[in-house]
């Protein structure tokens, strides 16, 4: 990548590694809401949630992460998933979107992208680490063209997006989730060129780009072999 940094760097997350991630997620947004973080019981229903749900997705996922170079820690974090259009998106669940609405949009292949925060504790370069995660996670449904990319998304953030050139559409009003104000959106692949092609030689490089290309023909195998909605590939 171009974005370098002498505290920090970008890995992908091990699957043995999502306790770790879901114990970031949680603590970092209960520090957005100067919430304590205390594993009452509050925390420990989002976090049994949260972790059965990203073991769900692992297999079909490609998570980034920004860890510290000294002791290793999380400090940002997000995830882009292959949807099989069966596993129960907590869209569906959170919104009451129906699965027959999400495919009404007649794309070619279906993301969900979630886990994206970035700890407050990071007080440098943190458009220039939004702008990174947000390609990297961007880049492999916008490759295969004419995709839809679905998230549950804090309305401030929507907003940013919007900002940085990324439109979305609500399917929905917001709801208190995880303590923020939370939107179901949206988001057409063709919407994505502006910032892509803004970003493109920025934002990419070698290492990413081998990551993003054993992922899109992973999910080019199961958008081709998807026979009524099922992955047959492995």
């Amino acid at each position: 990548m171009n974005w370098t940094s002498d505290n920090y760097y970008f890995t992908k997350l091990k699957k043995e590694e999502l306790f770790e991630l879901i114990h970031f997620y949680l603590r970092t947004t209960a520090e957005y809401y100067n919430l304590d973080d205390s594993l009452n019981e509050e925390y420990a229903h989002h976090y049994k949630n949260l972790l059965g749900e990203d073991l769900r997705f692992f297999d079909t996922s490609i998570y980034y992460v920004l860890r510290d170079r000294k002791m290793r820690n999380i400090h940002a974090s997000i995830r882009i998933t292959y949807w099989d259009r069966e596993t129960i998106l907590p869209i569906q669940n959170l919104f009451s979107v129906t699965k027959e609405e999400l495919l009404s949009q007649n794309a070619n292949h279906y993301w969900h992208i979630g886990r994206f925060i970035i700890s407050k504790r990071i007080e440098g370069q943190r458009i220039s680490i939004l702008k990174k995660m947000l390609f990297d996670a961007f880049f492999p449904p916008y490759f295969l063209d004419k995709g839809l990319i679905i998230a549950e998304c804090d309305k401030k953030l929507v907003n940013t997006l919007s900002k940085l050139g990324i439109p979305s559409y609500a399917l929905g009003s917001p709801i208190i989730y995880l303590y923020s104000e939370t939107l179901p959106i949206y988001i057409k692949t063709a919407w994505l060129d502006s910032f892509i092609q803004k970003n493109k030689i920025a934002q990419y490089c070698l290492a990413n780009r081998r990551d993003s290309n054993s992922f899109v023909n992973k999910a080019k195998n199961m958008v081709f072999n998807n026979n009524d909605g099922n992955i047959v590939s492995n």
